[in-house]
């Protein structure tokens, strides 16, 4: 064979070869799991067009690769979805993760772990984001997710209640004893036939009271409870002291609702979601309302929990690094987290956010002829919240502090006996799931 006739068919291997190499490269596939509606249980029809303008920015700045989801998963059907994935060996490269699937998550080697990814990209900066959620998708101090949207409970007030009896909203650094002087004068019998038709609060509960006391529930590995010690203490009496204003009756959400109540603990994407018209007339429009933040204790604060819908990546994806730049396209960019605003009802997680003059334009316009959005004590109370974050034995565990602090709250039993009998047996349920 002449020289030429190698050299061509030289040329042509090589050839192909390039062509097939680039062929691959320009057909990858990145595929997201994704929840379709809110992850807070509120109307939000609009929430998947923040993930297709995440995708439109990634595609055009990855032209070999395109971003695939399967749109109509529900979030009561989603965490069962992610395990039967997992369990067929097909879990998305890219996945929302549900706050009390963190931990199952990681622990069965679902998520990768992101912490060479983050030490290694100069580009990423986790000081953009409220240590909060930043700390909501950590598992014994490793970052198995970043936080892609957060919500926090604030306090929902009844202003027209209120002022019908000439008190004012109270302040944003209010106190236990202020809301508790508040729901003394507010729970009456208006028609005077003997029942309570007026009361003070409705939802405040110990866990509420235990955070704002400056206290902790379990230890940050979730091996131990933190309940014997004077801030739980306290915060249980606080509980009774409230309980017994409605003199055994039962106060409901419906007596909220029809404003027959002055004080509710919500999330804040219920507030966004039936502040505006036409959602208002539909839940509360007998009465004006607000939210500010939630009573401090006398060794706490006015903290408030969280709840963060999480991103993560698959530990068997075959594009990891593709991943986790479009796992910073919905957390870290600064586009996807002004759509929150826009299309969600939840909360950016970047401090640089939040109070912007955009944001609040857009909230303002939220509610025309409605109070003011003062997200005055929005940044201070995002930084500080308590986040939940579940752990093995997690809810067996609440189930037996709930029960139990729900009694104390009703009867006069001792509490640090009590208390010191329940830490015990949930220190031995902790342990035995280890």
């Amino acid at each position: 064979m002449r020289r030429w006739q190698i050299r061509t068919i030289f040329a042509l291997i090589i050839l192909c070869l390039i062509l097939s190499l680039f062929y691959v490269n320009s057909n990858k596939t990145l595929k997201i799991g994704v929840i379709t509606g809110s992850n807070w249980d509120v109307p939000s029809p609009d929430a998947l067009k923040i993930v297709d303008n995440a995708i439109e920015r990634f595609e055009k700045e990855h032209v070999n690769v395109q971003v695939e989801y399967i749109s109509g998963i529900r979030k009561e059907d989603y965490s069962e979805w992610l395990s039967q994935q997992a369990l067929s060996g097909d879990v998305c490269d890219v996945f929302m993760v549900l706050s009390n699937d963190l931990a199952t998550f990681a622990d069965v080697g679902i998520l990768e772990n992101l912490s060479s990814f983050i030490e290694n990209d100069p580009d990423f900066d986790e000081s953009v984001y409220f240590f909060s959620s930043y700390q909501s998708g950590q598992v014994n101090h490793v970052q198995y997710a970043l936080p892609y949207e957060s919500v926090p409970t604030l306090m929902y007030v009844n202003r027209t209640l209120l002022e019908s009896e000439g008190i004012e909203v109270p302040k944003q650094d209010w106190t236990w004893e202020d809301f508790y002087e508040i729901c003394a004068r507010m729970t009456q019998d208006t028609n005077e036939d003997g029942i309570l038709d007026q009361f003070g609060q409705f939802g405040y509960t110990w866990q509420n009271a235990i955070f704002s006391n400056g206290a902790k529930i379990f230890n940050d590995e979730g091996s131990n409870a933190l309940l014997e010690n004077d801030r739980v203490y306290d915060a249980i009496e606080f509980m009774r002291r409230l309980e017994k204003l409605n003199r055994g009756q039962s106060v409901t959400s419906e007596m909220f609702d029809k404003g027959q109540v002055v004080f509710c603990p919500m999330s804040f994407s219920e507030y966004r979601a039936y502040k505006p018209y036409p959602w208002s007339v539909k839940k509360y429009s007998s009465f004006e309302w607000d939210c500010i933040p939630m009573p401090a204790g006398p060794d706490g604060s006015n903290v408030s929990q969280l709840d963060t819908l999480l991103i993560g990546m698959s530990k068997n994806s075959k594009y990891k690094d593709l991943a986790w730049e479009f796992l910073k396209e919905l957390s870290f960019n600064e586009e996807t987290q002004k759509d929150i605003f826009r299309y969600s009802q939840g909360v950016s997680v970047l401090n640089t956010i939040t109070d912007t003059k955009m944001i609040i334009d857009s909230l303002q316009d939220e509610t025309p002829g409605g109070s003011d959005y003062d997200l005055g004590f929005f940044n201070s109370m995002m930084e500080n919240a308590i986040p939940v974050k579940e752990f093995n034995g997690y809810e067996q565990a609440m189930a037996l502090i709930d029960g139990e602090i729900k009694l104390l709250s009703i009867n006069e039993d001792d509490i640090e006996a009590a208390i010191g009998r329940v830490e015990d047996q949930v220190d031995a349920l902790l342990e035995s799931v280890k």
